[in-house]
């Protein structure tokens, strides 16, 4: 049991608040995506911008939501930025439109980026032992953990009985609540005078967006014209981004950062553990709903096998994380889930639910498992100077390995046809498998060269 005085527990529950909502968002929409299509009468390239323009905005921004909470002080930003999230929320539960809504989930994307960089920080600077600081990042990461496995139930039973607006106006006292503490609690958070890199912010987000858009509309027009252009000019732009990092004074992304091969691994893990998890649940929830005809609240039952494992996989891995090595966890959990993806490879209509659930759960489980230890190599990895800049790159490299998922997943499911869905689906649950076998290669060769480094180090020392 983790013991801390009044002060750092109401700065933990305001953190993990912010976290909870932002994952909640994910996994509450999913369920409503049948709501939703009836309500405003959308195809599967409208439902997947319904997700992709909240995870767009939030990707695109996260460097800069680190980053601004390094210059202006991370209590600042993140109460603002709960702020922003709130005020998305509530226009998404008034939206009239399609793109009304579609609107104010970028507008919940830009408080999200704002908050979920900010928290991690905050945590960093409130707690300076480092075992309790290890616990508290596990809480942090469990309660989005619990949130995403919480929301279909949640988010089903909502939609049934109150109607798909109020799993967004749920967010509004949660916010609230949130930033009272932190306002009332956390004490003011160093700034550190630095510039903010505009161009270099500008570049990478154009880069994002029209990688998103090439991505999310794969489904409803091909290899058009149009994709190959907006592809090509993300291209440009990432070229681009480059050069102004290598060029200007303070990059948004510091060389000390670029050359650390640590924090670009589990950024990657980061992003290929949202790509498979948002991808598989965005999939699942248009076959229960569109395949298998279910309801909102049934669908949320469907996802019990996996909320369940992963609510409970999260609470222990929080415990196993502080006694067994980062990378061991990571590779474990990774294994986990390739056994479950290629189990859910081999779903159609007519598959039993153990065919459907075991494999679910094994993703719960290795996913559960995961995602602790890479945030704290992640934070092990930097110092108290970078670990706005950090955050924000681990959340931005998830939210885009989110929106990849989505948008790769929705191009293979792309069909109302059984028979044809069922393909798709076990294409994307073999691409899910070989992502994470790559992630695990990648992992296993850093910490052999970090192992080696440290091991030349110490023989130069003595001698």
């Amino acid at each position: 049991m983790l013991k801390i005085n009044h002060s750092l527990l109401a700065i933990l529950i305001a953190t993990c608040c912010g976290f909870l909502v932002v994952q909640l968002d994910v996994s509450v929409v999913n369920v409503g995506l049948g709501s939703l299509k009836n309500a405003f009468d959308m195809d599967l390239t409208g439902l997947q911008w319904v997700i992709n323009s909240y995870a767009l905005v939030f990707s695109a921004l996260l460097i800069l939501g680190g980053a601004l909470g390094d210059k202006m002080g991370a209590k600042v930003v993140f109460s603002w930025g709960f702020a922003v999230f709130i005020l998305g929320s509530v226009g998404c539960g008034l939206a009239k439109s399609m793109t009304m809504l579609i609107i104010f989930r970028s507008v919940q994307g830009l408080g999200a980026a704002l908050l979920v960089p900010t928290s991690l920080t905050l945590i960093r600077i409130s707690f300076a032992d480092p075992a309790t600081r290890r616990s508290a990042v596990a809480m942090w990461g469990a309660s989005g953990g619990i949130a995403l496995a919480a929301g279909p139930v949640i988010g089903g039973v909502m939609i049934q009985y109150f109607g798909w607006r109020s799993i967004f106006l749920i967010n509004v006292p949660i916010g609230i609540m949130a930033i009272v503490l932190i306002l009332r609690s956390a004490p003011n958070s160093p700034r550190i005078d630095k510039s903010i890199d505009a161009s270099g912010q500008l570049s990478i987000a154009i880069c994002v967006s029209l990688l998103t858009y090439t991505l999310t509309e794969f489904s409803n027009q091909g290899g058009s014209f149009v994709q190959v252009s907006t592809l090509s000019l993300a291209i440009i732009f990432a070229v681009i981004f480059i050069y102004i990092e290598r060029s200007v004074k303070n990059p948004m992304l510091p060389s000390r950062l670029a050359k650390n091969k640590v924090l670009a691994a589990t950024a990657l893990s980061g992003a290929v553990i949202n790509l498979t998890f948002y991808g598989t649940v965005f999939a699942l929830s248009i076959y229960f709903q569109t395949i298998l005809h279910f309801n909102s609240v049934r669908t949320g039952l469907a996802f019990i096998p996996l909320t369940a494992v992963l609510t409970i996989s999260t609470m222990v891995s929080s415990r196993i994380a502080r006694r067994v090595k980062d990378i061991n966890l990571i590779t474990t959990g990774f294994m986990v889930q390739m056994v479950g993806f290629i189990a859910l490879s081999q779903l159609n209509p007519e598959s039993s639910l153990w065919l459907l659930n075991v494999p679910l759960m094994m993703v719960g489980i290795g996913s559960a498992m995961s995602v602790p230890s890479i945030t704290n190599s992640m934070l092990a990895s930097v110092s108290q100077h970078d670990a706005g800049i950090a955050s924000g790159l681990m959340a931005s490299a998830r939210q885009l390995g989110g929106v990849i998922g989505v948008a790769i997943f929705g191009s293979l499911i792309a069909s109302a046809d059984p028979g044809y869905f069922a393909k798709g689906m076990s294409k994307a649950m073999i691409f899910s498998a070989l992502t994470l076998f790559i992630c695990i290669c990648v992992n296993l060769y850093v910490a052999r060269q970090r192992a080696s480094g440290k091991q030349s180090e110490q023989q130069a020392r003595g001698k």
